[in-house]
């Protein structure tokens, strides 16, 4: 799977026969806000929201990103694997 981060669509991205699967996210004084994961219903079951969380986590880690996360699913995934625990603000 190829994750793109797309930057004018604000959204960490894969195409999978033209469906799109992302993270949204938004800009807001110099921290990246990730707001929204959706898959669409034909893709889903291939664990593509956890590929895309750990690529967007990973690109806001190696490009030192203050981080705010909104999105509930983003949120579950940093409680199930604590070594992005460290990029939320404490």
């Amino acid at each position: 799977m190829n994750v793109i981060n797309n930057l004018d669509r604000q959204r960490f991205e894969t195409e999978i026969d033209g469906e799109f699967a992302f993270i949204e996210y938004r800009w807001r004084e110099g921290v990246i806000y990730l707001m929204h994961t959706f898959v669409p219903d034909i893709l889903r079951g291939r664990g593509l929201a956890q590929q895309l969380a750990q690529f967007a986590l990973d690109t806001i880690r190696r490009e030192k990103w203050p981080l705010k996360v909104y999105c509930p699913f983003v949120t579950k995934y940093i409680q199930q694997h604590p070594q992005y625990q460290d990029l939320l603000p404490t």
